[in-house]
């Protein structure tokens, strides 16, 4: 069964990696959860993923490391870095987060990591997430398709594909 699973993922891959290729950036489909996503030709936003200015849902960055998280954060425990509010559960992940706040912070301004890497920006599934290299990746889930799962086929490369289109994006 687990080779079956693993024959279609792979296949599942190839043609996510092959199709978009066919697609002019207009045309690319979006993995999208209740935002639009939009071309790396096209303008971002950088809060647009935080609704009302807060971040990842709202959700305590310091629990997206521990078992069970993440979290759902208290406004009474917030803190603002780099144009964007993060809500934190107790008054003790706020202090490890403000004593080194770029280890928490999302990849790519919390945009959904793959659908980056594909040349798409949209907004993740807060709660569908992978940590490596000690960053904080968030992928969306749409249709059959799982960001996360993808990512996890090929990290390096995705990885690598996300970090230069984040570089190429004009960010307002």
């Amino acid at each position: 069964m687990r080779k079956r699973g693993k024959v279609i993922s792979m296949l599942l891959f190839a043609a996510l990696l092959c199709c978009p290729a066919a697609w002019s950036q207009e045309e690319a489909p979006a993995m999208v959860k209740g935002k639009t996503g939009v071309t790396l030709a096209t303008p971002v936003d950088r809060v647009m993923c935080a609704d009302e200015g807060i971040a990842v849902d709202g959700y305590d960055l310091i629990s997206y490391r521990e078992p069970g998280g993440p979290v759902a954060g208290n406004p009474d425990y917030s803190a603002d870095h780099a144009g964007f509010t993060y809500l934190f559960s107790s008054a003790e992940n706020l202090t490890t987060f403000l004593d080194d706040p770029e280890r928490y912070v999302p990849s790519y301004h919390g945009f959904c990591a793959v659908t980056l890497a594909l040349g798409r920006v949209v907004c993740p599934d807060s709660t569908n997430f992978v940590i490596q290299g000690d960053r904080l990746f968030l992928f969306e889930v749409t249709g059959f398709t799982n960001g996360r799962t993808l990512w996890n086929t090929d990290p390096a490369t995705f990885r690598g594909k996300a970090d230069r289109n984040f570089g190429s994006l004009t960010i307002q």
